[in-house]
């Protein structure tokens, strides 16, 4: 219903645009009418028609269920920026950052709403206090391609992204690497970690996309070729596994446990060695 909102509001000015997908906003900065900083209710962003932009990673779901405990158990308002564009091809708008603390509030949300993530989680709070909080936004609604790369690329020097979603590649091969990384974060949960600087046995996910992206160019895969990728994790897995290097007793045990070894090296050595 937002969306068909949406299309007529597109031939009307700014203010009915924004009207219509966030009800309780006001305009905090503007800095042209293309480019504002705005205010709206928590619940307002949930149901507002927003995607992951084109370029940008999706969502790692362990740390999105990280941040939505921590928003859950603090209790405190949702204190940061998020930055989005109208996209009038699809008459929505794009996440360009902050992917990982929308999708934390849309899985309290559905939590919620399920009746799962107050019931069998923390209690039976039903976040009342959080839906009526406002949040910050970052919008822009006429920016080019090449004004949101910028910003992009701006955004994330702290915390680079993979490689693979910031040039421009084969959807056939992002796809690959998206669905082998998933298969393994899957598999072996406990190894993937949240942090920036994961302890060995353990990586992120952006790390391990890097060292599948690089495997990938490595091998000169293709569409017909792409399964080898997966081959290379599970033959290097177990050649780690019979030829173990001197390690610490609780990484060797939870590697025992889990069956999983490659998290033993460092990213930069796993692209050497598959």
């Amino acid at each position: 219903m937002i969306r068909k909102r949406l299309q007529v509001a597109f031939t009307n000015p700014t203010p009915s645009l924004l009207q219509t997908a966030f009800p309780s906003h006001s305009v905090l900065h503007e800095y042209t009418s293309d480019h504002l900083i705005i205010k709206v209710k928590v619940s307002d962003l949930v149901q507002a028609p927003i995607m992951n932009w084109q370029y940008n990673r999706p969502a790692d779901t362990s740390r999105c269920e990280e941040i939505a405990k921590y928003i859950y158990r603090s209790k405190k308002p949702v204190d940061t920026m998020l930055y989005l564009s109208l996209n009038q091809k699809t008459n929505q708008f794009d996440m360009i950052d902050g992917i990982h603390r929308y999708t934390a509030l849309l899985h309290i949300k559905k939590q919620i709403d399920e009746l799962d993530f107050v019931t069998n989680a923390f209690g039976t709070d039903p976040c009342d206090w959080l839906f009526i909080s406002y949040i910050i936004l970052n919008i822009r609604l006429n920016a080019t391609d090449g004004e949101l790369v910028e910003l992009f690329q701006s955004l994330n020097k702290s915390n680079p992204i993979p490689e693979l979603y910031v040039r421009d590649v084969k959807k056939d091969k992002r796809d690959c690497v998206e669905h082998v990384c998933h298969n393994w974060q899957s598999m072996y949960k406990t190894h993937f970690s949240a942090s920036n600087k994961p302890q060995k046995p353990n990586i992120n996910r952006d790390r391990f996309i890097d060292v599948l992206d690089a495997v990938y160019d490595k091998l000169h895969l293709t569409e017909e070729t792409k399964g080898k990728l997966e081959q290379s994790l599970q033959r290097t897995n177990v050649h780690i596994s019979q030829n173990l290097p001197k390690l610490t007793k609780s990484i060797k045990e939870k590697c025992e446990i889990t069956g999983c070894w490659l998290f033993i090296y460092t990213p930069e050595e796993l692209v050497k060695m598959l």
